[in-house]
């Protein structure tokens, strides 16, 4: 179950350090259905507001008004494909936004956009901790080429990952390919020129206090979420570094690297106590091909070489590595 909390809080509040006081609060939220969406002619993954934040060569998390807007499955309207638009790669390492055509049981995925919403009621005031990415551009076409943009069913604080299993049952059935003129795949996009202090020294004590938290399952992790944190489906990982807090190298992950870092991450043991500050320190925007996810996880390059997921967890020295290349 989703949890969040309901009250506001001043100032930047860390996921971690709220995560223990976190209350669920369903009383306090109410369903709703968005507006109908509009059927157009056909499915377009090339414009502004779903082909920029593929690329990653504008500012995270600056928006495009949608040129399509999402909303609830129309009546009568009978789907026979998925579109999802991802970030790809052509044959010549170029970027590429890439319609990928997905078939299989179809009825079932729509059926899952038209699960009700929720959101808090007017007189709650709140923070949430967590930050959740649907997909930059999915469609559901029918057999004439009209299309329509489903609204991904929301929750209180993001959205609910009712349509993530149906959607990850379809299979590939068609890709169609529109390069970015003279991008590489490679190309890491656009990072933050700074980051603040983000690790903490750490005792026995705190170490003690963090194992049994983890075995008794009562510590938050970013897992609880699976729409914003994708794991062996993530894709090539965007990693920003950053010296003393300020950015030194920005590179984009090859997609095995990128699947051994979160397989590692999410595995990993709660790490040592640590007296060390880091000076090199990483920041990993977690997303999938289509751009949903939104987990952001922070590594440190050099000092006690902690992960920053759920709490400090010591990772294999492989992993320091592959983010230090």
């Amino acid at each position: 179950m989703r949890k969040f909390l309901a009250v506001t809080f001043v100032g930047a509040v860390s996921i971690f350090a709220v995560a223990s006081i976190y209350s669920s609060v369903r009383s306090d939220s109410v369903s709703f259905t968005p507006p109908v969406a509009a059927i157009v002619e056909q499915a377009d993954c090339t414009t502004p507001d779903i082909s920029a934040p593929l690329s990653g060569l504008a500012q995270v998390d600056s928006q495009t008004p949608p040129i399509t807007e999402p909303g609830y499955p129309p009546t009568g309207f009978e789907p026979v494909a998925v579109i999802r638009c991802e970030r790809g790669e052509n044959a010549a390492g170029g970027l590429t936004i890439d319609a990928v055509r997905l078939e299989g049981d179809v009825s079932a995925a729509v059926e899952a956009f038209r699960t009700e919403s929720h959101r808090f009621r007017d007189n709650i005031s709140a923070s949430c901790a967590i930050r959740e990415l649907e997909p930059a551009g999915l469609w559901f076409v029918d057999a004439s080429g009209d299309a329509f943009r489903p609204a991904w069913p929301s929750a209180p604080c993001g959205f609910q990952d009712a349509p993530l299993a149906p959607l990850n049952a379809l299979h590939e059935a068609s890709r169609q390919q529109h390069p970015i003129d003279a991008v590489s795949a490679d190309d890491p996009g656009t990072c933050p020129d700074s980051i603040g202090s983000l690790f903490e020294l750490t005792t026995h004590d705190d170490v003690d206090k963090s194992v049994r938290a983890d075995s008794e399952n009562t510590r938050y992790s970013p897992l609880d979420s699976p729409l914003a944190t994708p794991v062996d489906d993530v894709g090539r990982l965007q990693v920003c570094r950053y010296n003393l807090g300020q950015a030194s190298l920005h590179i984009r992950l090859p997609l095995a690297d990128s699947v051994e870092l979160m397989q590692a991450a999410s595995s990993a043991p709660i790490a040592p106590p640590c007296d060390q500050i880091a000076q090199q320190v990483a920041s990993i925007d977690l997303r999938r091909a289509d751009g949903s996810g939104g987990t952001q996880v922070f590594a440190e390059l050099d000092g006690c070489q902690r992960i920053g997921f759920g709490g400090y967890r010591q990772v294999p020295a492989s992993i320091t590595e592959l983010l230090t290349r």
